[in-house]
């Protein structure tokens, strides 16, 4: 889905990411890559297999928007015991240039001399990327991650539908974790906030209205 917010244009994308035209880049976040191994090396008997699947969603996502850079929104990696030899690979095979805007996760994560470009906080043309929502400057309109946001859609028979999504405010896009193997937090948006979810294979924009509000 396209959308055009105080001049800036963007492509919502239903695999949990966005491709912004002007600069040709592919922007996602949260993957946390190696939860797996993380919880395993915790005694928790948790099956691998969704780094080599997060991986080839990413590829896919390059091929099909021909994005020439790969911005990473804050936690590529989940913890010190999530690295595999497969990422650095992967990394020297990819066809984009990548630069990772480093996020909570990532600062215990990453080893020293890490093949890709890692940056605090990124400005990639007329867009400010930075990890965390909290550290958005108020004067520039950021793409950020880390609440892996998610609304909770009200039903004529008082349920609910539980779904991660894009939240729009007036300086912020927060993203959806892209990771399989990651949660959700419900929020509550205000009013006048866009949201946007996933929805077989396209992007559906919902009224803000239409969201539960967060339990408590």
């Amino acid at each position: 889905m396209q959308v055009t917010h105080r001049g800036h244009h963007i492509e919502l994308l239903a695999d949990h990411a966005l491709y912004l035209p002007e600069e040709a880049a592919l922007v996602l976040s949260d993957v946390h890559l190696g939860k797996a191994a993380a919880f395993r090396a915790h005694g928790l008997a948790v099956p691998d297999g969704d780094n080599a699947k997060d991986l080839h969603r990413i590829s896919q996502l390059l091929e099909l928007t021909q994005a020439k850079q790969l911005i990473i929104a804050g936690d590529l990696l989940h913890a010190p015991e999530s690295r595999f030899p497969e990422l650095e690979n992967w990394f020297l095979s990819c066809s984009a240039n990548i630069t990772l805007v480093i996020g909570n996760h990532d600062k215990r994560s990453l080893p020293e001399n890490f093949i890709i470009s890692s940056v605090p906080t990124l400005q990639l043309g007329s867009f400010h990327i930075v990890h965390d929502p909290a550290d958005a400057p108020p004067e520039q309109f950021s793409i950020c991650g880390h609440i892996h946001p998610a609304v909770r859609i009200k039903d004529e028979l008082r349920k609910a539908i539980h779904s991660p999504c894009f939240h729009l405010s007036e300086h912020i896009l927060t993203l959806p974790s892209f990771g399989s193997f990651t949660g959700g937090e419900v929020i509550t948006p205000k009013q006048q906030d866009r949201i946007f979810i996933p929805l077989n294979g396209r992007i559906v924009e919902i009224p803000s209205s239409s969201c539960a509000k967060r339990k408590k």
